[in-house]
């Protein structure tokens, strides 16, 4: 009988994009190694020396990768990772029509954080704007997506992908105030963020992870 595949995560010592793929592991009750790059904010810079002096073992020499096995087989690309973990752990609904839904979805977090990035680069007032239409769309759509057989997750009866990105959508920006009017009248959004934060594994996590500012 084969033993279980070893996983290592490689990512820098922030939240950022390697975060929802330790919460799938943490979810399913995976262990993995919890690989963190030093990571130094000098003169409005942000340096890596670490990962610089390694970067070229990486095949597009960026992070987060996933080395199973011990580097038997590599994956790269943080949604890449995702969906292979929530695939491997069975949290990315119960069909594909369903994985579908779940990935689109997550493809909408991605532009909607670009446009966020975007948006903070261009001013205050398309910040101020960003909050108010744009997130809110977006809040909107995924509300009027949400399952509505009070199973308090987001697709189906069980924790998915999608539940753990939008936990980890409302918790990417710093104003926070902003965010939570973008989210009025979106209860299901809510509870979803709710059972996410419940979720005894998860809520270990989020009391023992390693602070960081982002």
């Amino acid at each position: 009988m084969s033993s279980s595949p070893a996983y290592r995560l490689i990512y820098f010592a922030i939240r950022g994009f390697g975060e929802t793929s330790r919460m799938l592991f943490k979810a399913a009750g995976q262990k993995f190694e919890d690989s963190r790059c030093a990571l130094k904010f000098i003169d409005g810079k942000f340096l890596h020396p670490e990962f610089n002096a390694n970067k070229s073992k990486y095949i597009y020499e960026k992070v987060p990768v996933l080395e199973i096995d011990g580097g038997k087989y590599t994956i790269a690309q943080s949604k890449a990772i995702e969906r292979f973990l929530a695939r491997r752990f069975n949290m990315l609904g119960n069909n594909d029509i369903e994985a579908a839904l779940i990935d689109a979805a997550g493809e909408q977090i991605t532009d909607t954080k670009q446009a966020y990035n975007k948006s903070k680069a261009a001013g205050a007032d398309n910040v101020k704007t960003f909050f108010e239409e744009d997130l809110r769309k977006t809040f909107l759509a995924f509300e009027k997506q949400a399952s509505k057989d009070q199973s308090g997750y987001w697709i189906g009866s069980r924790l998915s992908l999608f539940d753990i990105q939008l936990y980890n959508l409302i918790h990417f920006f710093d104003d926070q105030q902003s965010v939570q009017k973008s989210l009025e009248g979106c209860s299901a959004l809510k509870s979803i963020h709710d059972k996410v934060e419940q979720t005894p594994a998860i809520k270990k996590w989020l009391a023992e992870r390693p602070q960081t500012t982002m």
